[in-house]
C-alpha cells in the first residue's frame, strides 16, 4: 500500500491567510494546535501559474511554491512537506521557514516531518509513536484524500468588496462606522457603503477581511477618492483600515495593504494615498512619506504614498 503527501503544515491561524491569495487553498485541521494545506493540482496550478519548473530533488516543489511558503511564514512559523512511499520504500523531505527565514532543509531522508513537526512545536504524544502520528497524518494516505475530508476543514479568511456580498451589506455599514465613526456619523458610513454598491464608478469600495465566506470579520479597509482631508489634489486614498485586536500577531494588515495595492493597480491608478498619524508603521512596506494635509478640524496630519507599477 503506498503513501504520498505535499502540502504545508502550520498552526491554523497561519495557513488560513493562504485563502486571501488562493481560492482553491484548503485548510484540514491535524491537531488542536496544527494544521495541513494539501497541495492538489488544482492548487498546484493557481499558485505556479504555468511556470511549474521543479526543483531537484523534490517531487513537486517549485520556485514559486517555495516562495509562498517562506512569504506564509512572515505570519507564523511553517513547514512544506513531501511524502512518497510504496510497498514499504520511500522517503521524506522538508523546508521549514519562519520570519521569511529557512530553519531546517532536509530531503530524501526517512524522518524530515518528524523533524519539521518538532521545529513546529509538536512533542509526541503518549499513545503515539511519534510527532507524524501525534498530529494524524496517517489519516489519509493520498493527497486527494485530505482534499475531500470535509469533516476536518476549516474555513479560510477571505477578502471580498462588501458590493460583492450584499447580504452582508449592514453588518459591513456596522463594522466599519463602529471602529471608524461615532454617534453623529452612523448616517455617513451608512450612505457612502451603500452608494458604493449601486454606482458604476470604481471609486468608493469597501472590503472586508473574514474568516470563510459567513464568517466573523477579522479587518477591512477602503478605498476613497477623499479622505477628508486638505489634499484634494490626491486620489485614491486608503482609508477605514483595521484588524481586529486578536488577529493581529498574523500580520494581517501586510495582507489587506498587498490587496488594495493590487485592486488600486487594477483600476489603473499608478499611485496609493493614506494620511496617519502612526510612526514607521507604512514605511516596513513601501510607502513614503511625502508631506503634510489638514484635517476638517484643523489637525495636522502626514500624508504618505505607495508607487503603482502598472
Amino acid at each position: 500500500m503506498g503513501y504520498t503527501l505535499q502540502g504545508f503544515i502550520g498552526s491554523a491561524p497561519v495557513l488560513k491567510t493562504l485563502g486571501v491569495r488562493f481560492q482553491t487553498a484548503k485548510i484540514i485541521s491535524l491537531s488542536d494546535e496544527q494544521a495541513l494545506v494539501p497541495l492538489d493540482d488544482a492548487l498546484q496550478n493557481e499558485i505556479n501559474q504555468a511556470a511549474n519548473q521543479l526543483l531537484e530533488p523534490w517531487d513537486i516543489l517549485t520556485e514559486q511554491i517555495e516562495s509562498v511558503g517562506c512569504e506564509m511564514s512572515r505570519h507564523g512559523i511553517v513547514a512544506y512537506v513531501e511524502a512518497d512511499y510504496f510497498g514499504g520504500r520511500g522517503d521524506q523531505s522538508c523546508i521549514v521557514w519562519e520570519k521569511g527565514k529557512e530553519q531546517l532543509r532536509e530531503t530524501r531522508t526517512a524522518k524530515a516531518i518528524n523533524h519539521a513537526l518538532k521545529l513546529l512545536g509538536v512533542v509526541c504524544s503518549a499513545n503515539a509513536v511519534d510527532e507524524f502520528d501525534t498530529v494524524h497524518l496517517g489519516r489519509h494516505r493520498r493527497v486527494e484524500g485530505w482534499v475531500e475530508d470535509q469533516q476536518h476543514q476549516l474555513p479560510t479568511l477571505r477578502i471580498c468588496d462588501a458590493r460583492e456580498n450584499q447580504d452582508r451589506l449592514a453588518e459591513a455599514v456596522d463594522y466599519f462606522w463602529s471602529r471608524w465613526g461615532d454617534e453623529s456619523t452612523f448616517d455617513f458610513y451608512r450612505d457612502c457603503i451603500e452608494r458604493s454598491c449601486d454606482t458604476e464608478a470604481d471609486l468608493p469600495r469597501f472590503y472586508l477581511l473574514t474568516d470563510g465566506g459567513k464568517g466573523s470579520i477579522a479587518g477591512g479597509y477602503a478605498l476613497l477618492r477623499s479622505d477628508l482631508n486638505s489634499r484634494q489634489d490626491l486620489c485614491p486614498w486608503l482609508a477605514c483600515l483595521y484588524v481586529e485586536p486578536h488577529w493581529r500577531s498574523l500580520r494581517l494588515g501586510s495582507l489587506l495593504l498587498d490587496h488594495a495595492a493590487n485592486e488600486a493597480r487594477a483600476k489603473g491608478y499608478n499611485s496609493l494615498y493614506l494620511c496617519t498619524d502612526l510612526e514607521g508603521y507604512y514605511e516596513q512596506y513601501g510607502w513614503s512619506h511625502i508631506g503634510k494635509g489638514y484635517g476638517i478640524d484643523g489637525a495636522e496630519t502626514k500624508i504618505y504614498r505607495l508607487q503603482l507599477n502598472n
